[in-house]
């Protein structure tokens, strides 16, 4: 679907919502206007629907064995940006392990639109493919080198996305589902995307109202060149690392990320502490193998 597709229902479904749109608004703005009339209000105690399901696997990447972890996913088979329900994809790369609290250096991060779209991928060929091939020597090979890169398995976080807001993304011309990118695993891969994470530990009782006043906050993220999309993460599986939600924001770079963050005030940032059973920790990610569906995250 085209951007000026999407614009045209996004309006069509908020002027059904009693949405005007202003005079000589800009591309950008109507998007960004439109996607936030039409997404359902949280009031009252009511609960925000998921619009998305993300599903990150968290990677502990042994150091000097990066360029290698990097190949290895850089030469897997996929069809994942050809299945139903697929929105993005990429591998994170973490880029402040200086002031990391743990050693997750590296995370995969795919956005679904359902859980069940997440399911059927997991439960068809495309994810045999994706791990070995289905066969003992792909299998045997993908362990070998787990644990010549990793220290242990990773560790799943599952995720409800929620209040989405995004541009059309540029999915591979050539209609492959996976890119093709060369990696000689010497050298890590180039960045394709930045991504921000801010990860909140909600006090337990406090869900709702948390995300009421992230639903009812006014954004300017859609009017900042180089912003891809947003979503505010709700934890979908047994919270094992203190973080009940968190964000997630991806740009085409970290400079864009940071002219945002250099003009943003947050008069509603003290109130939303009194939510939380402690400090939201950030966390940037240099995003590789990035991977877009023409809708975008």
């Amino acid at each position: 679907m085209g951007a000026r597709s999407i614009i045209l229902a996004a309006l069509s479904l908020a002027a059904a919502r009693g949405f005007q749109a202003p005079r000589g608004a800009s591309t950008r703005t109507l998007l960004r206007a439109a996607t936030v009339e039409a997404a359902p209000a949280a009031t009252g105690a009511e609960r925000l629907a998921a619009e998305r399901y993300v599903v990150q696997n968290r990677f502990k990447v042994k150091k000097g064995r990066e360029a290698a972890f990097e190949k290895r996913w850089a030469d897997r088979e996929s069809r994942l940006g050809n299945l139903d329900g697929f929105r993005f994809f990429c591998m994170l790369r973490r880029v402040d392990d200086a002031d990391a609290a743990d050693d997750v250096n590296y995370v995969s991060a795919t956005v679904w639109e359902t859980k069940a779209n997440f399911d059927a991928w997991k439960k068809g060929d495309a994810f045999k493919e994706a791990h070995g091939g289905g066969t003992v020597a792909g299998v045997a090979g993908m362990l070998v080198a787990t644990l010549q890169n990793t220290k242990g398995k990773p560790k799943v976080a599952a995720w409800e996305g929620l209040l989405p807001l995004g541009l059309p993304g540029a999915p591979p011309a050539d209609g492959e589902g996976w890119r093709r990118v060369a990696a000689d695993g010497e050298a890590t891969l180039p960045s394709d995307v930045f991504v921000a994470m801010n990860r909140f530990p909600v006090a337990e009782g406090s869900e709702d109202e948390f995300e009421r006043r992230f639903a009812d906050r006014s954004s300017t993220l859609a009017d900042f060149a180089g912003f891809k999309g947003f979503l505010l993460l709700r934890r979908d599986d047994k919270v094992d690392d203190g973080a009940t939600h968190s964000t997630f924001s991806v740009w085409d770079s970290r400079a864009s990320f940071q002219a945002w963050l250099d003009s943003e005030k947050k008069p509603d940032e003290q109130p939303r502490k009194n939510l939380l059973a402690g400090r939201p920790t950030p966390s940037y990610y240099e995003g590789i193998l990035a991977l877009e569906s023409a809708q975008g995250v």
